[in-house]
């Protein structure tokens, strides 16, 4: 029997695919009742108590650190700049000038450099600049990505790695990454996880509970975090932006950019506080993708 199921999974693979779009497959049984319960649900309670939130934090664990060790980051950076060379592919030797947006450490740039290209890399903040980049020749810059100081069309490919939903604005961010890119160039946004999927606060370092932003107002969570001395929660790090602003955005802007790649990552793992405190959720969005995406990879080529 198990042999027949493994059979089949291996079939259906192969075959399913072709035939339903890879979104549909995640709806499976609990995906699909979450849906139904959210549609269902009442409009209150907006909010969820301190006791609530206090029985939750102690439910789930603290992730596992990111890795910001000087080997980590050389890891991380390499193999960010082989994905982004192994994406260009034919056109891997004509792209040689390269634009980092949110760069902090500046390690994907300073891979690309020793890799023989020429690359920029700017932050907003240069607290971060590894001196390793500086040493391979990226030019490392404090400057605002909505507010960019180059030319038009200074590059050929522009990129950022897990900062686009950190931009205050992140329509001007892209309007200047258009604008400094060449015709026929590339951007690049690698980025998440969104605001309204489970770990959108990005405060997982000091409130471990999913969906905190939808469950608790910001005041609670602010002072639970304060008196229980944990890391401050910072609602200025995050633009708030749902997965359907930045549709909203692609299509706004789809008479100068074409999609060459396109990828959202789903995240269900904590669908059950979806059913659990439904009405939290179906008050701030209608829009059930909005919670479940938790990332954005696409890869846009400048036609205008």
């Amino acid at each position: 029997m198990f042999k027949m199921r493994q059979r089949f999974k291996q079939i259906a693979n192969k075959i399913i695919p072709k035939l339903v779009p890879q979104k549909l497959l995640l709806y499976k049984s609990s995906i699909i009742k979450a849906k139904k319960i959210l549609e269902k649900a009442p409009e209150e309670p907006f909010w969820l108590e301190r006791d609530i939130l206090e029985s939750l934090q102690e439910k789930y664990p603290y992730p596992q650190e990111y890795g910001y060790d000087p080997q980590s980051l050389v890891k991380r950076g390499t193999r960010r700049a082989r994905k982004i060379l192994k994406l260009l592919r034919a056109d891997k030797e004509k792209i040689n000038t390269f634009l980092e947006l949110g760069c902090w450490d500046g390690m994907v740039s300073c891979a690309l450099q020793s890799m023989g290209k020429i690359t920029t890399a700017i932050d907003k903040r240069s607290t971060g600049f590894d001196e390793r980049a500086v040493s391979e020749g990226v030019k490392l810059l404090q400057m605002d990505a909505t507010k960019l100081l180059f030319e038009d069309e200074s590059f050929d490919f522009v990129f950022s790695f897990d900062t686009f939903e950190h931009f205050s604005e992140p329509e001007l961010a892209l309007k200047e990454a258009i604008r400094v890119v060449k015709k026929g160039g590339y951007i690049y946004l690698e980025f998440g996880p969104l605001y309204m999927s489970s770990m959108g606060l990005h405060a997982y370092r000091s409130i471990t509970v999913p969906y905190c932003q939808f469950l608790f107002p910001k005041e609670l969570l602010i002072d639970f975090a304060m008196v229980r001395g944990l890391k401050p929660i910072d609602f200025d790090q995050i633009n708030e932006w749902s997965l359907e602003d930045y549709h909203k955005l692609w299509k706004q802007y789809s008479h100068k950019l074409k999609i060459v790649r396109y990828h959202e990552k789903f995240d269900t793992s904590h669908v059950d506080l979806i059913m659990k405190y439904p009405s939290c959720f179906k008050t701030k969005t209608k829009y059930f993708d909005n919670l479940i995406v938790s990332s954005i990879e696409v890869l846009f080529k400048k036609i205008n």
